[in-house]
């Protein structure tokens, strides 16, 4: 039995199956890992590297603008290319506190300052809300801190109703500045709001978490007082929007369009996104969501060898629309669940999608 066969005979009979038999995500991961080499799933701790640059990069950034005093259109290029930096700072951080790259919890905590510090998110919350929450209740209701939940929830919860306005296809006027802030923002709506009453945060120091976060805030208005309102322009507001930016382009692409899962299966609960290859070299392949889902230890260096695989094996199932086309499709539909495969506008209750439609016309 070839692996096509193999996944679709097993993958189709999921909701019969024995208690027995293993989930379909388990056979997919089990063919992948034998159809492909072994050096697929080792760590790749020479792209630490990559984090001397990016840093080097930021501070060289912020020297620039505070010492060469450049005309406007100079300073705007160096924030753009500051943000860019701070952005793939952050893909880089999110691989080393997965452990992809090195294998020493405290040199993953360093690389973790790195690339979310800046952000405002510590490496004790990310550890905490991605590595386990995140990654053990992907899109299972109200159990997932990275999704905007359900009616019920949405009923029952002022934080839920607020942030919901918030969202890209809520239509209201904030919901287009989404981008621009909300990776920043919703670690501490996850930190103060969601931590607390959420299952799977008891590991969570808080204390520590709380002075990261008050930390990064402090340098940011540090740096912002000394480089004053114009210039602070440019050091802090463009480049912090411009990281918040990337980043939840991808972000907010992986998963808010995909059903309610019951079972943790990525090619059904997430999504991937086509880009050029030069952003992916720059972003290090952040666009392959599916992948990183079924491996979240597996460098991202070798995710296109998984999408390669997928493609080949699951071209039903697996989606992985152009990356501009998801984000407009995700201002074109909103994002409370009235059921599993139901997407509603909680202040229209008529404006709904499934998540299959969405899924058609993405793949399309």
């Amino acid at each position: 039995m070839n692996s096509t066969t193999e996944v679709t005979e097993i993958s189709g009979r999921a909701g019969s199956r024995s208690a027995t038999a293993p989930p379909p995500e388990a056979v997919i991961r089990a063919a992948i890992r034998r159809d492909l080499a072994a050096d697929t799933f080792t760590p790749q701790p020479w792209r630490a590297l990559w984090f001397a640059p990016l840093v080097a990069i930021v501070i060289g950034s912020i020297v620039a603008q505070l010492a060469l005093s450049p005309a406007w259109p100079v300073r705007i290029v160096i924030a753009l290319v500051m943000g860019q930096a701070m952005g793939a700072l952050g893909f880089l951080a999110h691989e080393a506190l997965h452990g992809s790259m090195v294998q020493s919890r405290r040199l993953q905590t360093v690389l973790g300052y790195c690339g979310f510090g800046p952000m405002l998110v510590s490496p004790a919350l990310w550890r905490v809300w991605h590595n386990q929450v995140h990654h053990n209740r992907t899109n299972m209701g109200n159990s997932d801190p990275d999704g905007f939940g359900t009616m019920a929830r949405y009923e029952r919860m002022p934080s839920t109703r607020f942030v919901a306005q918030l969202a890209p296809g809520s239509g209201h006027p904030l919901s287009f500045l989404f981008l621009g802030y909300w990776f920043a923002f919703h670690g501490q709506v996850v930190l103060w709001l969601q931590s607390r009453y959420m299952r799977g945060f008891e590991q969570l120091n808080r204390r520590r978490a709380i002075l990261d976060s008050v930390v990064g805030l402090l340098a940011w208005g540090a740096l912002a007082f000394v480089a004053g309102p114009f210039v602070g322009l440019f050091v802090v507001a463009i480049p912090f929007v411009t990281a918040n930016a990337t980043v939840m382009s991808y972000i907010s692409t992986n998963h808010f369009m995909r059903p309610l899962a019951e079972t943790n299966n990525p090619v059904e609960n997430s999504m991937s996104v086509n880009t050029l290859a030069v952003i992916d070299a720059i972003h290090f392949n952040f666009s392959h969501h599916v992948e990183h889902h079924l491996f979240p230890k597996m460098s991202a260096k070798h995710a296109p060898r998984v999408r390669e695989w997928l493609l080949e094996n699951q071209p039903d199932e697996y989606l992985s629309p152009a990356h501009w086309i998801a984000v407009r499709e995700l201002y074109r539909t909103p994002r409370v669940y009235l059921d599993a495969t139901t997407l509603v506008d909680p202040s229209d209750l008529t404006r709904r999608v499934s998540t299959e439609r969405i899924a058609e016309f993405l793949s399309a």
